[in-house]
């Protein structure tokens, strides 16, 4: 040696760098400790540590086992997982010394031949497993605190290297440049989204049924319940053998409704939802036909159903790139409110929800009940709102207006058509007076109702024509009597007495001539065929024919009177000229 600070380099052999004392490890343990003193005597007289100098080109920077406790392996980019693995795991020597009372055992660096899974870290002074810090799921001793007894490193290696934990993380690091873990499934999950895509469908395609059956029934406006939809019924209603209709032809629909617990889609409330699920796509496709048109005219009518429940129809009209569409949007309950102000409020509304109220030209109106009185308020509250929507009303509608209404507000007419809409109720709420009515009649009479622009003329009609046979129907439940209940048999005997009454009879001839004008005026209106100069020539005739009849007074009441007697009654027969207007002598 030159001096006392440094080591004289001709003392070292020629390749040092850790090989030399890697040869001398390979020994047993003693010649290892022997040689290791020495070792540690002479950098000892040249001022070097013993971690500097078996250590000179591992610095703490590059420890990579160190860098992996602090950065997740999981949290790289596949670019930097990739050059790490590519690198192989690191065997630094480590200065690992246990001290007993015999011996002090010092690490073998032939342990990482020993075991290929085996790492170190110099500024941790720890083993480590590879394998572990790479794909490990756990957090033991051998994956992040790391492993320093010396005296039980053989038998806790063989131990960890058998480990279901230790041994999928080694399969997932020698696959890893195979098969891309994070962009690959499993076998058994990548089954099991596939099962689950199938499954997807297949419930899918039977919803889809479902729907098509809904759409079906609602198209052809027929009843979806039954009054009995249990297993045993003969009829389950339309919906439900709809289904089991399409069922005998359809595997996997007769596969679902005989094996499915949990969803059948046969339930009043799933058929209420589908029901409410086609109105919302129908009225949202509406809508955006709403959105693309200019204009838009808006038509509300009235009907009422078999529980005497007032309903108010929305129809729409307006233009679209394809043409003119005409789309029925719901029905509204007006039963409790059926004024003007609150019928055009409903209506206003209704416009601002579908977003077209700007867009509005036109408003038109149908149903003479439930416009009574209030038809023209309607109109102008509406335009109170929309200045521009014009109020167009049917034409062959007014005619027949002006007729129902001017004959309701004479006091003898309005009891005349209670009376005859009262004959077609009587036969209507009982099917054995119905089947009486066919075998003498052989002609059922039609239903009147209020909204009807016609009037009951066809009623009227029938009843004139069938005047002597309806009175051989009530006459004969009335003898046979014991064969009906009490209600057919005192309203036939009302019946019979108001068929052979003066007034009764009287006004049924009277508007009996009148409709015989008036439904072919009718029928010409409601043709588009004919131009508007003719229409108007043919209103002017059915004028001039009515007060025609009114001249013809004294031969309906000769005719009359002829055939069930004179009017009873003091003065019977100037009430009679005073509801006619006639100014005949009696």
């Amino acid at each position: 040696m030159s001096s006392d600070s440094t080591i004289d380099q001709s003392y070292l052999p020629s390749k040092w760098e850790g090989f030399i004392i890697a040869d001398f490890m390979t020994s047993s343990a003693r010649c290892a400790a022997k040689f290791m003193h020495v070792i540690y005597q002479r950098v000892k007289l040249g001022g070097i540590s013993i971690r500097s100098f078996t250590m000179a080109h591992v610095s703490d920077s590059d420890d990579i086992v160190a860098k992996l406790l602090t950065e997740s392996f999981s949290r790289m980019s596949y670019t930097d997982k990739l050059e790490l693995i590519t690198k192989g795991r690191p065997t630094p020597q480590l200065n690992l010394v246990q001290k007993t009372k015999r011996f002090e055992r010092h690490f073998n660096i032939g342990n990482y031949a020993r075991y290929n899974w085996m790492t170190g870290s110099t500024r941790e002074h720890k083993l480590y497993c590879w394998d572990c810090l790479l794909f490990g799921a756990d957090s033991g001793s051998w994956a992040r605190d790391g492993y320093s007894d010396l005296g039980s490193l053989s038998k806790l290696a063989h131990r960890h290297q058998n480990a279901s934990g230790h041994l999928r993380a080694t399969i997932r690091l020698k696959t890893f440049g195979d098969t891309r873990i994070e962009l690959q499934l499993d076998e058994q999950q990548r089954r099991g989204v596939i099962l689950h895509n199938e499954k997807v469908k297949r419930n899918r395609g039977i919803l889809k049924r479902l729907i098509n059956c809904v759409v079906y029934l609602g198209k052809q406006e027929l009843p979806f319940r039954g009054h009995d939809e249990s297993v045993t019924s003969s009829n389950k209603g339309n919906y439900i053998e709809l289904l089991d209709l399409v069922a005998e032809y359809d595997s996997d629909l007769h596969t679902h409704l005989a094996t499915s617990t949990v969803f059948t889609g046969t339930s009043s409330r799933i058929q209420n939802d589908l029901i409410s699920a086609v109105a919302s796509v129908m009225t949202d496709s509406m809508k955006e036909e709403l959105r693309k048109a200019p204009f838009v005219a808006v038509m509300l009518d009235e009907t009422t159903d078999i529980s005497n429940v007032a309903q108010m129809s929305y129809v729409l009209r307006y233009v679209t790139d394809d043409g003119i569409k005409e789309r029925f949007f719901k029905y509204e309950d007006v039963t409790e409110d059926k004024r003007a102000e609150a019928i055009a409020t409903r209506l206003l509304e209704f416009l601002r929800e579908s977003g077209c109220i700007d867009k509005v030209v036109a408003q038109c109106y149908d149903g003479a009940a439930v416009m009574a009185s209030g038809l023209n308020g309607v109109q102008a509250k509406v335009k109170e709102t929309i200045p521009q929507a014009l109020f167009i009303h049917c034409y062959a509608h007014i005619l027949n207006l002006v007729l129902s209404n001017g004959a309701s507000k004479i006091r003898e007419c309005k009891v005349f058509f209670s009376h005859l809409s009262g004959l077609a109720t009587f036969f209507s709420r009982s099917a054995k007076r119905t089947k009486l009515l066919d075998d003498i009649c052989q002609h059922r009479l039609p239903r009147a109702a209020p909204t009807r622009w016609c009037f009951h003329s066809c009623l009227v009609c029938t009843v004139a024509d069938k005047t002597r046979e309806l009175r051989e129907v009530f006459e004969h439940i009335v003898d046979h009597h014991t064969e009906f209940d009490d209600e057919t048999v005192h309203c036939s005997d009302g019946y019979i007495t108001l068929l052979t009454s003066f007034d009764f009879s009287f006004w049924l001839k009277t508007f009996h001539a009148i409709f015989s004008y008036s439904d072919v005026v009718f029928e010409i209106l409601q043709n588009k065929g004919f131009d508007m100069q003719f229409c108007l020539a043919r209103v002017d005739q059915l004028q001039r024919q009515i007060e025609q009849e009114k001249g013809n007074f004294d031969s309906v009441y000769d005719e009359t009177q002829a055939l069930v007697g004179p009017p009873r009654g003091r003065g019977a027969q100037g009430d009679v000229r005073a509801c006619t207007g006639s100014s005949t002598a009696a």
